[in-house]
């Protein structure tokens, strides 16, 4: 009896959990608004996501678009640093059925009047140190200056140090790398936002 028990639990876990799940078009692109891929299946998310992420490096500009279920990122949320000639936004769609990250998808434009705090900005690439007097506005009121010293993977796969001080949103700040996916943390020195 005990055994039969078992069997008809593992039965109903696992058609409860066919039910939560769902499907979504997993790919990612560099350069585009848009990336088409295979159908996967989600076992741990209930949301499919589409993230589109811009990077402007001094004069270099990367737009990465990737399609894939939501490992539990807040959506309608755009993310962004800003330092000096450097600037990466990332904004994260979702949706709850079926394969809906399919469409192409646009980075909204940015409100070009800054209305936040002032924070130092400085940014340097290979090193770990980071002194300037430069300053920038903030665009949003509630943006926080940010000052970090770190190892990353950049999107074209070279680890460097970078340091920098400049204006992040809180999200960002609260989410650090993970919330971005063109770029990966190797290692953090020191990252404060205030």
């Amino acid at each position: 009896m005990m055994k039969f028990v078992l069997i008809s639990l593992s039965l109903i876990c696992a058609v409860i959990w066919t039910v939560d799940a769902i499907e979504c078009q997993k790919c990612f692109q560099k350069n585009s608004d848009t990336c088409v891929g295979e159908s996967v299946h989600c076992p741990n998310a209930t949301q499919c996501m589409v993230v589109s992420e811009l990077y402007q490096i001094g004069n270099e500009t990367m737009h990465l678009i990737k399609k894939d279920c939501n490992p539990d990122l807040p959506c309608g949320e755009i993310y962004f640093s800003n330092f000096k000639d450097t600037h990466v936004k990332t904004n994260i769609q979702c949706c709850s059925e079926d394969n809906c990250n399919t469409d192409c998808y646009k980075m909204p434009p940015e409100d070009i009047e800054r209305k936040g705090k002032i924070c130092p900005a400085c940014f340097q690439d290979g090193l770990t140190e980071c002194i300037s007097n430069n300053t920038e506005r903030c665009i949003h009121p509630g943006d926080l200056c940010l000052e970090y010293i770190g190892r990353v993977k950049g999107p074209d796969n070279n680890i460097r140090n970078y340091t920098y001080k400049g204006c992040i949103s809180p999200l960002g700040c609260t989410y650090k790398w993970n919330a971005f996916f063109g770029a990966e943390e190797v290692e953090t020195i020191r990252l404060t936002c205030v």
